[in-house]
């Protein structure tokens, strides 16, 4: 008996079990491709779409216009100014911050106090004034805690010229004289805006005075000493 392996035939390219893929969709011919730029009108579209956004300090919420307005209005204590309406909370963290800056040169770091004393102390007086204003009106326009944030920043501005005070002259009698009559102001300027939001405060404006004159008298003391 022989064994043995049968040999496969050799490759047929006619063969009629094979099928090939024939040649129908014709060659690849490389200067038949050519490239479409986009239309000069959509580039001119996206140019203006970039021109049209808002700057960045304004999609921050912060429009330096308006806190120059709002400055000047409570360093020349204008509180009848209608700017004083609608205070931001950007202008508010300028002013903390330049406070801090201000307090550095001073030789104090004092960037995360201030920040921790400022959110403390306006929760506080967010919940004093609305109890206060509760009981003389029962239908008031309650003070919101995002107001009062706002109130107190921008009642830092007498702070911060008591800062420039204390780094221009010597500490002593002097500093105190300015750190008290600085609080009053602040305390006297935010009284006065949180009874042009709160209208159940006009008539007690002078008991609103106290927690206003303690919060700021606590950063006054931070400031002299």
């Amino acid at each position: 008996m022989e064994f043995g392996m049968k040999q496969p035939n050799s490759f047929n390219s006619n063969s009629s079990n094979v099928e090939w893929y024939s040649g129908a969709a014709g060659t690849y011919n490389p200067s038949s491709y050519q490239y479409a730029p986009p239309p000069a009108a959509s580039a001119s579209a996206y140019s203006n779409s970039f021109e049209d956004e808002p700057p960045l300090l304004e999609e921050l919420g912060i429009d330096i216009p308006s806190i120059l307005l709002k400055t000047k209005a409570i360093l020349l204590h204008q509180m009848k100014s209608d700017t004083l309406d609608d205070l931001d909370f950007g202008g508010a963290l300028i002013f903390l911050l330049l406070l801090g800056g201000l307090h550095l040169l001073l030789g104090k770091m004092h960037f995360g106090v201030l920040l921790g004393w400022s959110v403390v102390q306006s929760v506080v007086l967010w919940f004093v004034v609305n109890q206060i204003a509760s009981n003389e009106a029962a239908e008031h326009r309650a003070l919101d805690l995002y107001s009062c944030c706002c109130i107190v920043g921008y009642g830092m501005l007498p702070l911060i010229v008591l800062s420039v005070g204390v780094l221009l002259t010597p500490k002593g009698p002097v500093s105190a004289v300015l750190a008290i009559l600085a609080a009053a102001w602040s305390a006297v300027t935010a009284a006065k805006v949180l009874a042009r939001i709160s209208h159940a405060l006009a008539e007690v404006r002078s008991l609103v005075l106290v927690p206003c004159f303690l919060l700021y008298g606590s950063f006054a003391l931070l400031t002299v000493y």
